[in-house]
């Protein structure tokens, strides 16, 4: 009898679907902004993981959440949806950045409160741009925070 091959699955490219999302939607509807329903989805689930960083009870995933939404808001004004903030948005990424560094010290995640007011004020314009950008320019972000994690081009303690 011969041996069989160890049987190694193929890596899932987590965004691999959103071509097919894309496809299944008609051009006209994704130039359409995101529905009202949609935008409030989107900042609930950053506000809420930023309430918990506020009170002290958060975890990684709460500094995931909002550390993908400013991301997200970068993407957006490099795309020139508020192009304007974009040093603010780095502002408060350097901040999660620096929370980060201090949470694998201490394993208290939270943010200082310079990151703090520059997350907060960031998120106010996020909100704001998530209501004038349309659902193919959201996806687009999206998928380029994703390549750019993939490509490794993320903060690093040396930087």
């Amino acid at each position: 009898m011969k041996k069989r091959k160890q049987h190694k699955p193929k890596p899932v490219n987590p965004i691999s679907g959103l071509h097919a999302i894309l496809k299944r939607f008609d051009n006209d509807e994704m130039k359409k902004p995101l529905r009202s329903d949609k935008t409030m989805d989107l900042s609930l689930a950053y506000r809420l993981a930023l309430q918990t960083m506020m009170t002290g009870d958060s975890r990684e995933e709460d500094w995931s959440v909002c550390v993908t939404s400013l991301n997200v808001g970068l993407v957006l004004c490099e795309m020139g949806i508020g192009r304007e903030y974009e040093a603010l948005f780095n502002e408060a990424l350097l901040g999660a950045f620096k929370s980060k560094l201090r949470a694998q010290r201490t394993g208290s995640w939270r943010f200082d409160g310079d990151a703090l007011n520059a997350i907060k004020h960031a998120f106010t314009v996020h909100e704001e741009q998530i209501k004038f950008a349309t659902q193919e320019e959201v996806i687009l972000a999206l998928q380029t925070v994703r390549n750019r994690i993939d490509e490794g081009l993320v903060y690093e303690e040396g930087a």
